[in-house]
């Protein structure tokens, strides 16, 4: 499927970045009313699941919410509250978003193994007292999951519960800019320690040396195992096409001497198609291709939901109701690349947490054509198309307007891109500074190698 919509695949990574510039401004009481209404109107008419807004009825929802944007006096407040009602509509692509961010965070970052949340990152001024893969066991003296549950999980938009928790967890630590939050840990030799911080990271403008701060290359290659190609890719955003593409080509005489391929998209959270298209022409054999996915955007025509109003009709009882769909067709894409310099090998992708947008549309491509073997955990779940409309204050609402359908109905964003097979990162074999899934992603591929 062409991606034309590089605009809105650059912003949904920006959108899925923990950036925080800088506070803005609190919109007036009237311009905060306004924007509550076009989110409602928008979502009405444009969001590709319908059957969500009846599931949670949107209008006593709308109807509920406006005293809270009324009143809010902060940005902070007005922020939180906007985030809470776009969770109710579970969906990735359907939230908030800002430049500016008007909350924050201590220095501190954390990643989950399943339920077990670890420190993954933090400020070199902390990290004799909290040092890092220390585990987080309460909040403010609340257990951390219940701490997810009840003051993290409702401001999160998410379609799988995996994306719900493993982005809870992304957003753990932000609250209200200058806040304090008392964390208890166990350090990785099993102390406990309990540590107060301020959420002033951002607006003390990043100043803060993290220990770690690692910052992965959207792609790096490298032979593993002595002949298995090893292709990272960790962003698929839009501004690193042009490097993706120089980098990949470069190593192609030396993948094409490989006797199989490793592609890991582990943590990329999504970008744009373009950034993966001149990888799937290598490895693909056929001529033309598309996603293996029917789309469908809403459709209204106004006399159609008039008559429907009292029509014995069915179909036009769902033009009543705001539910009819149109399947929204794009063309195929081309692969010009001459077979001889293509790469056959058997190939394995590890996807799992964080794996999110075109980084899904890259695995539901090589899956559905069954090109590769897919190892690790169920992706993000976070696939379609975004519109984005603006609101007063630098605030923007994102709507996902065009849903995918699998060839027997289901839909990738109620699960997520499933793994063939199944594998956990091991949080003790990470501590020894072990790659399980990894591991059990080049066996697959030996085993692969053998039956050829």
């Amino acid at each position: 499927m062409k991606s034309n919509i590089l605009k809105y695949t650059l912003v949904v990574c920006l959108l899925l970045s923990n950036e925080v510039l800088a506070q803005n401004t609190l919109p007036s009481r009237e311009q905060r009313i306004y924007s509550l209404s076009e989110i409602w109107k928008e979502l009405h008419y444009n969001f590709a699941f319908p059957h969500k807004l009846q599931e949670v009825n949107i209008d006593s929802l709308y109807i509920a919410y406006l005293p809270k944007v009324a009143e809010v006096e902060s940005s902070y407040e007005y922020y939180r509250i906007l985030s809470s009602f776009m969770a109710n509509f579970n969906e990735a692509h359907t939230r908030i978003y800002t430049s500016k961010r008007p909350d924050d965070m201590p220095p501190i970052k954390a990643i989950n193994f399943g339920e077990k949340i670890i420190v993954s990152d933090i400020s070199q001024n902390i990290v004799d007292q909290i040092p890092v893969n220390s585990e987080i066991l309460k909040i403010d003296d609340i257990p951390v999951l219940a701490y997810i549950k009840d003051s993290v999980s409702p401001f999160i938009s998410a379609a799988t519960p995996q994306w719900k928790f493993d982005k809870s967890v992304i957003e753990l630590f932000y609250g209200k800019p200058q806040s304090k939050v008392n964390l208890t840990v166990k350090k990785p030799n099993g102390h406990l320690v309990k540590v107060s911080m301020v959420r002033n990271y951002y607006t003390n403008n990043a100043k803060e040396v993290m220990v770690v701060n690692k910052n992965l290359s959207p792609i790096n290659i490298e032979i593993i195992d002595g002949d298995i190609g090893y292709i990272q890719l960790a962003s698929f955003l839009g501004g690193y096409v042009d490097s993706i593409n120089s980098v990949f080509e470069s190593n192609l005489p030396k993948l094409r001497r490989c006797k199989g391929l490793v592609i890991d998209l582990r943590g990329n959270r999504g970008g744009s198609d373009q950034a993966w298209e001149r990888i799937a022409y290598h490895l693909i054999s056929q001529s033309e291709f598309g996603l293996p996915v029917k789309c469908f955007s809403r459709m209204h025509i106004a006399s159609y939901k008039n008559w429907g109003s009292n029509s014995t009709n069915p179909q036009l009882k769902e033009y009543y109701r705001g539910t009819v769909m149109e399947e929204i067709n794009h063309s195929l894409y081309v692969n010009t690349i001459d077979d001889t310099l293509k790469l056959h090998q058997p190939l394995v992708i590890i996807s799992g947490q964080h794996v999110a947008s075109a980084a899904e549309d890259f695995l539901l491509l090589m899956k559905g054509l069954g090109r590769a073997k897919v190892i690790g955990e169920p992706s993000v779940g976070c696939v379609g198309e975004p519109m984005f409309v603006p609101l007063p204050g630098d605030f923007e609402v994102m709507i996902c307007v065009k849903k995918y359908v699998n060839s027997d109905g289901t839909q990738p964003n109620d699960t997520g891109i499933m793994p063939d097979i199944k594998v956990i990162r091991d949080y003790d074999e990470y501590l020894k500074g072990n790659d399980n899934v990894l591991e059990s992603s080049v066996l697959e591929l030996r085993r692969l190698i053998h039956r050829l």
